[in-house]
């Protein structure tokens, strides 16, 4: 069952702020976590991925970043695995605009 639904209103510039959190971040995240034993790679950090690419946590296809884009479960989905995965949404499903400024500020797209 899907517990939440939210809805990124201006793709890029959601990826920009959680991009420059990442990177305050990221010193402390790696030293945790190699503290610990493990290797730490932060996508947002680390791979170049640019701010207008997103791609579907499920098919890998390219999402086109001027149409909301929902993260179910923390998974970007394409609105095909969007579609394929609506079954699963109960009453309890809490469901929601992005509530971070460049959501909330920006020109909002069409759906």
């Amino acid at each position: 069952m899907i517990e939440m639904i939210q809805w990124i209103i201006n793709p890029i510039a959601h990826r920009r702020k959680q991009r420059l959190f990442a990177e305050a971040m990221y010193e402390k995240n790696k030293l945790v976590h190699e503290q610990n034993g493990f290797y730490f790679i932060d996508t947002l950090v680390d791979s170049g991925l640019p701010d207008d690419l997103w791609l579907c946590d499920l098919c890998n296809c390219e999402i086109n970043v001027e149409l909301r884009i929902p993260v179910v479960d923390n998974l970007a989905m394409c609105m095909t695995c969007y579609g394929k995965n609506k079954g699963y949404i109960t009453p309890k499903t809490m469901e929601g605009d992005c509530t971070l400024e460049c959501c909330e500020t920006e020109e909002k797209y069409a759906t």
